[in-house]
């Protein structure tokens, strides 16, 4: 049996060590673009995919950092975006610190970030993925990390593209179109790779596998948060000028927060709605309308604009 540290079984090279002595890691990270390159990789050069990803992002770390020592890129590519390892490494001394202590200080900024996605994110990203959470878009946890998810219809592409644009830092696993039998219309599904400055949002939004409305989710809105709530779960009344915040998915009591939030953050008052005996929205008058605009206007892309009362953007 092949040794799986620096070997082959079945014709594949499966040990990271083999790797490194017969390829050059930065330049097989290189050729790693986009989903699915590892596999059409890893079969034409008979290299396990597991350990071609290893090396694609110790190679990542080594393209960055050249002058690091090997053993410490192993340990590094653990930050999985290459603008991580430049905020940690602003922060602590790759070269003068020990593996074993980078160990300890990797640990402790997954912990950190936890708490504060700000140390990883801008404020702007932030802004939004509070405003896509409040809207479409949902938090997946997998095994210890989490990822961002949501959907839009192919007649919202230019704002599926713009969202892609924001979140392109994160990685991308999933930007498809598909058909929806269901519902008899096709969709983009856009989704992350795993990455535990998530874990943040999952924490923030969900109990019991639920997304919920508490305080501390409304204390983070923004008005640029807003403007993606709105371009999400917004609709304009063009006949009588005012904006329905289809919130359906949330409790009457969870309305009432919002209700309250809306009045003493934004001087608005919306009223709640129900409908089909089933769903809660809220509802802005024509004058709460002209506020809420003014509020957002700069901050929705001009596909949006309709959302808003605007075609065109204008």
């Amino acid at each position: 049996m092949a040794d799986n540290r620096n070997g082959t079984s079945g014709g594949y090279l499966v040990g990271i060590r083999a790797l490194r002595e017969n390829y050059d890691v930065i330049e097989l990270s290189k050729e790693i673009k986009k989903q699915g390159d590892i596999l059409s990789l890893s079969q034409r050069l008979g290299v396990n995919r597991r350990t071609l990803s290893t090396a694609f992002h110790e190679g990542r770390v080594l393209s960055l950092f050249s002058e690091l020592d090997k053993s410490k890129a192993s340990i590094l590519s653990a930050l999985r975006t290459n603008r991580e390892l430049k905020i940690f490494a602003e922060k602590y001394d790759l070269n003068n610190t020990s593996a074993r202590d980078l160990i300890k200080l990797i640990k402790k900024w997954r912990e950190d970030i936890q708490q504060n996605p700000l140390l990883l994110i801008t404020p702007e990203e932030h802004e939004i993925i509070i405003g896509t959470l409040l809207g479409d878009g949902s938090i997946r946890k997998r095994e210890t990390n989490s990822c961002l998810r949501f959907s839009h219809s192919l007649a919202q592409k230019d704002y599926c593209e713009f969202k892609k644009e924001i979140f392109k830092n994160f990685q991308i696993s999933e930007f498809v179109e598909r058909k929806r039998l269901s519902k008899n219309m096709i969709t983009i599904d856009f989704a992350t790779k795993t990455h535990f400055v998530f874990n943040y949002y999952r924490n923030l939004f969900y109990k019991n596998n639920k997304k919920i409305i508490t305080n501390e989710v409304l204390d983070q809105i923004t008005p640029r948060a807003l403007a993606f709530w709105l371009c999400d779960d917004g609709s304009y009344c063009q006949r009588d000028k005012y904006i329905i915040l289809c919130t359906n998915s949330f409790s009457l009591e969870e309305h009432r927060l919002m209700k309250e939030f809306f009045n003493q953050k934004f001087n608005l008052n919306p009223t709640i709605g129900f409908r089909d005996n089933k769903y809660y929205y809220l509802r802005f008058i024509k004058k709460d309308t002209e506020k809420l605009v003014n509020l957002v206007k700069k901050f929705i892309p001009d596909s949006m604009k309709y959302k808003i009362g605007e075609r065109d953007g204008k």
